[in-house]
């Protein structure tokens, strides 16, 4: 089984393994990478949380339990940005790529042709020939014909699963290669800075739409200063999570779905089950 970074809506901020929201609602998954989508999303305040996912690791010894972290952020905010991000790419899709200019090739002149009287005579009289029509215009290409699908995709999905809060979980992630405590949280919290800086550049593009396309344009194609170093590596277009192909290595993170690996459990389903466990006992 593949390791993943889960994402979720859900009513709190979890402040235990057992504090468990009302609702709660699996958004997507992603295997062993974290897109971008997931920090622009919980760049909406974000702070260090309990996971839901598990109270410890597998290697835990009697009641001494590893305390595991996810990190929770504000849907709203978040939201925003994701759908300003989205007026942006659509901005860029839009667009028709720039062709380099054909090299002029320098006009041939031709040698002066000798004519007869007679020839200079027709030419006289004769009417001018029509001149020939300029080649057709061709069509320019779009840049994408996917991408705008997918867009309207994302916030048709993430109208329907709002929420008060966001839980992003990378304990899956984290594991491969900590196992302690300390180091385990030390993971999550550059993650949480890494959801931060996303808001940051998002934030630090320009308000008119053209400039700001020109700018995230040219981030994700030339690593910038900070914070749009956040851009870096993404792509634009119908390729922006093409991982498997190597046509990117940082995905941009359009896919959507409710039901995950790890379906979490509300309150009262958390509740139900552990009296049933205690019954059990």
């Amino acid at each position: 089984m593949a390791n993943r970074s889960y994402l979720y809506s859900l009513t709190n901020r979890p402040t235990a393994y057992t504090d468990r929201p009302e609702t709660i609602s699996g958004i997507s998954e992603w295997n062993y990478d974290i897109p971008f989508m997931y920090r622009l999303l919980m760049s909406g305040d974000p702070q260090l949380c309990a996971s839901l996912i598990s109270d410890g690791l597998d290697s835990d010894e009697g009641d001494e339990k590893v305390r595991l972290y996810a990190i929770s952020g504000r849907f709203e905010p978040g939201f925003a940005r994701v759908k300003r991000l989205i007026d942006i790419m659509r901005y860029l899709a839009a667009q028709a790529p720039v062709p380099a200019p054909a090299p002029v090739a320098a006009p041939v002149v031709a040698a002066p042709k000798a004519t007869s009287f007679v020839d200079r005579l027709k030419g006289w009289f004769s009417p001018p020939a029509a001149p020939k029509a300029p080649p057709a215009a061709v069509a320019p290409a779009t840049g994408s014909t996917q991408l705008p699908g997918w867009l309207d995709e994302t916030l048709a999905f993430l109208e329907a699963h709002r929420n008060e809060h966001l839980l992003l979980e990378t304990v899956e992630l984290d594991t491969m290669t900590e196992s302690e405590e300390a180091p385990l949280r030390a993971c999550v919290e550059k993650e949480l800075a890494r959801c931060q800086q996303a808001g940051a550049a998002l934030d630090a593009l320009p308000q008119d739409i053209a400039a700001a396309a020109q700018v995230l344009r040219e981030a994700g194609a030339k690593k910038q200063a900070a914070p749009l170093d956040a851009f870096f590596g993404l792509r634009f277009d119908d390729d922006c999570d093409s991982t498997r192909s190597r046509a990117t290595e940082y995905p941009l993170g359009l896919q959507w779905y409710d039901v995950l690996y790890f379906g979490l459990l509300n309150r009262a389903e958390f509740e139900a089950a552990t009296r049933g466990d205690a019954a059990a006992a």
